[in-house]
Parts: structure tokens; sequence; C-alpha cells
């Protein structure tokens, strides 16, 4: 059986001007209603393919990124919130508190808690502070430690007199 746009085609091949023509007009709607009437991609299948394409990204990005620098400040914080912590404490028990920074270590211990640095970052030199009352640094006062990830480094120091911490 022969389709209408076979006869049409076949038409245009052979016949004559005028039913060339009518047999492009019909051609060609026959093709508009075709793509007028295709069905395209619904809103749920674009929304799936929006959603796995997220997923994928979230989860292959951190591959190909160095993350140790956002590790070494986030370890950094961390620690220096620790020695203040540690030096409010103090103050706020009437008690002597220690914080341990041993080197070459992964973690510190904090009043004989161990608290784990983050991923990749390593305590490159150590310190041991202890503070008063008053939250004055008895021992380590004037001392630093310093904490590495990769090549990058990041310095904690306590002020001897104040027991002000300061990162850098």
């Amino acid at each position: 059986m022969v389709s209408v746009n076979n006869k049409c085609f076949l038409r245009l091949m052979i016949g004559s001007e005028k039913t060339k023509i009518d047999d492009m007009r019909v051609l060609f709607q026959n093709n508009f209603h075709a793509v007028a009437n295709s069905k395209g991609f619904t809103l749920v299948e674009l929304i799936m393919v929006v959603v796995l394409i997220s997923i994928l990204a979230v989860s292959v990005v951190p591959k190909f990124l160095d993350t140790s620098a956002f590790s070494l400040a986030g370890g950094a914080a961390m620690a220096a919130a620790d020695i203040r912590y540690s030096q409010e404490l103090a103050m706020g028990t009437h008690s002597a508190k220690t914080i341990v920074f041993t080197t070459s270590n992964t973690y510190y211990t904090v009043d004989s808690r161990n608290v784990n640095l983050p991923s990749k970052v390593t305590i490159s030199s150590g310190a041991t502070f202890t503070f008063n009352s008053l939250g004055e640094p008895t021992a380590g006062g004037g001392s630093s430690v310093t904490l590495s990830a990769g090549a990058e480094t990041k310095t904690i120091t306590v002020d001897s007199y104040t027991g002000r911490v300061s990162s850098s």
C-alpha cells in the first residue's frame, strides 16, 4: 500500500506543474501536522534529568578539586576556638585547664578529650597551653601551633600576657 506522502512524491516527479504545486502543499501540510502532533519531553522527564546531572556533579566535582586549603582553614579555626574554650572554661570553673598539641598528630587533646582535625590536616609544630582561673596562660604563653595541609600552613599564636588567641 502506498501512503499519501509517497503518492504525492511520485506525482511530483512525473506530474504537471499544477499537480506538483498541489502535491507540494499536501506534503508540507502532512509534515507540518506530523511535527505539530509529535510528543515532546514531559516536565517530569526534564526534572529527572536535571536531578541526575546534579547528583553526578555533586559526587564527581569534589574529586577534581583540592580541598586541603578549606580543610586547613577549618582546622585552624576549630583549634583556635578550642584554645579559647579552654581559656574560658578555666575562668568559668576557677581551675587550670590544659590543651595539648603534639607534633605529627592529626588530633589534639582538650581537657583529656581527643579532638580530630579535618582530613589531610596535621600538626607541624606542637605546644601545650595551660590557662589559670584568670584566663592567663601559665604554660605555653607566647608559643604557637602550626597546622599544615599539603604545602600550606596556618599558625595559631597565644599571647604570653593576655592569652589572646590569633591565627595567621
